[in-house]
């Protein structure tokens, strides 16, 4: 096993990528709405009827 910094470890990256997520959902369901653009995606995330959340990826002009 080599030695790499931890922006390196694929495991690491992966939870950091879940937790943004479900921070952005948990704000999302809690504000009503949210989006951030992430380099040239858009995350859209939009609170729906009967506690619902429409997530949708798009890219950014």
């Amino acid at each position: 096993m080599t030695k790499g910094t931890l922006l390196r470890n694929n495991r690491l990256l992966g939870a950091l990528a879940l937790t943004v997520l479900v921070a952005a959902l948990t704000v999302a369901h809690l504000q009503g709405g949210l989006s951030m653009k992430l380099g040239e995606m858009m995350l859209s995330v939009q609170s729906q009827h009967e506690d619902g959340l429409v997530v949708s990826f798009v890219r950014a002009p």
